[in-house]
Order: structure tokens, then C-alpha cells, then sequence
């Protein structure tokens, strides 16, 4: 004979603290992944603009201002023909770094910086707001140097890139970037 009597309270009071449980840790489990590709990302750029501002010393001839890129978006013809620059971009759901040698890439690909649930927002001189660095841009985010100052060149527009701000998870990273002398320093905690 066939018992129909369906689950008691307690059986489904069990069961629902369980999918609560499961669901809590992949919460937690994702915020701390996201928050682990946040930290690495931030790591990553400072290091790109660290490191390789002494391959574009050494490799550019620019010198003077002027812009990386056009007002499109697109690198100014200058410095694809004489110098050398970084450019962080977004493909996909994941962040790339490349850098080139008048006007051709060191590697086609370009290295992962992030990937999934990290996002790049940048900050320009004389602006409030952040802007985020998205793939529907067309072209990523550029910096050249100064070969006689090591001084950053203007991004656009005569405006500079004076913040990068990491996020992932519940975690902002912000770094600041100096103009006069290319630096980049961490902001914030």
C-alpha cells in the first residue's frame, strides 16, 4: 500500500536550512574570489605601469606633449609612429594589458590582467566622475611617457588619467598617477 502523506514540517524545515547554508558559502566563496581578482588586478597594473615605463624610455623618441590618443578614441599618429605605449583593455569579460613599439604589439594577444567580476574605472584631470573602462570603447585605456621627463603624456583632450580604481567583490584598490614625473602611487587604503 502507496503512503501519500507528503514531507512533515520538520523534514522541509530541514532541508530549506541546508540550501540556506549552500547557498550562504558560495556567497561568501564568490565575494572572496572577486575580491582576490581585484587585489591581483591591482597588483598587475601598478606593476605594468612601473615596469614598463622603462621599455618606453628606452624605445620612444617622443618628447614635448602631446595626446596618446585621438578625440575618437584611436592613438594619435605620433605616438603610433614614434613611441611607445601601454594600453589596458577590455575583451570579453576579461581585462588585457599590451604594450607597443611604434605602432606594432610586443605580443599579439597582450597578458591578462582580470578577468570575470573585476572592473577598471579611471578618472580624468579636471573631471568628477569615474568613467569605466568597458570593451564597447573601441580602444582601452593608453599611457606613454616623456622620454626627456618620464613625465606621463595626456591621455585625450590635454586631460591626464590622474586615478585607476580597481574593483571587485566588496573591494576598491585606487592608485594615483602622477603627471610630472609617471609615477603611480596607491590612494586609499
Amino acid at each position: 500500500m502507496k503512503d501519500d502523506r507528503g514531507f512533515t514540517l520538520v523534514e522541509l524545515i530541514v532541508v530549506m536550512a541546508i540550501m540556506g547554508v549552500v547557498i550562504t558559502f558560495g556567497v561568501i566563496k564568490s565575494e572572496v574570489l572577486f575580491s582576490y581578482n581585484a587585489q591581483e588586478c591591482y597588483k598587475k597594473v601598478m606593476s605594468t605601469l612601473k615596469t614598463e615605463k622603462v621599455q618606453v624610455l628606452a624605445h620612444s623618441t617622443m618628447i614635448g606633449s602631446m595626446d596618446v590618443a585621438k578625440s575618437d578614441g584611436s592613438v594619435s599618429d605620433d605616438v603610433k609612429n614614434y613611441g611607445v605605449y601601454i594600453e589596458f583593455y577590455v575583451d570579453g569579460n576579461s581585462i588585457y594589458t599590451k604594450t607597443y613599439v611604434k605602432g606594432t604589439a610586443k605580443e599579439e594577444k597582450g597578458s591578462k590582467v582580470a578577468g570575470k567580476g573585476v572592473t577598471i574605472l579611471y578618472k580624468l584631470t579636471g573631471e568628477s566622475t569615474l568613467q569605466t573602462l568597458t570593451e564597447s570603447e573601441g580602444r582601452g585605456l593608453m599611457f606613454s611617457y616623456n622620454r626627456a621627463t618620464g613625465a606621463f603624456f595626456p591621455y585625450k583632450d590635454g586631460k591626464y588619467v590622474e586615478e585607476i580604481h580597481v574593483l571587485g567583490g566588496s573591494r576598491e584598490y585606487k592608485m594615483r598617477l602622477m603627471k610630472k614625473t609617471g609615477k603611480v602611487v596607491r590612494h586609499g587604503r
